[in-house]
């Protein structure tokens, strides 16, 4: 994360990353990696979004991340919030912002 990603938006906020990495053969439950914290910022509010099938589908908030983060429309995000509140999110759309240079400046997750 570079410092003139601090500069565009404060990443104060701490997300649990699991990344799905398989299925369990007896059960067929999904298997997640060890979860893994991310300094992100959280925006609640409602938009649409366009998902992997191209449809159009209300997302309820989005992430900002750092430079370019491995995260996965299989995986999950689990923020809790200023109350208390821990919720548990499965991206919808994921983009990256990039600098003219290409350099990936941001990783938006629409969730």
């Amino acid at each position: 994360m570079g410092d003139d990603v601090m500069a565009l938006i404060p990443l104060k906020q701490t997300v649990t990353l699991m990344k799905l990495t398989g299925t369990d053969p007896d059960y067929g439950d999904p298997v997640y990696s060890d979860p893994i914290a991310l300094k992100c910022r959280f925006q609640e509010g409602v938009k649409l979004v366009r998902n992997q099938r191209g449809e159009e589908v209300a997302a309820v908030g989005t992430f900002f991340f750092g430079g370019l983060i491995d995260v996965g429309l299989s995986d999950t995000l689990t923020l809790t919030n200023e109350l208390g509140t821990v919720t548990t999110y499965k991206p919808i759309a994921i983009s990256v912002k990039r600098a003219l240079s290409g350099k990936p400046l941001l990783t938006e997750v629409d969730v």
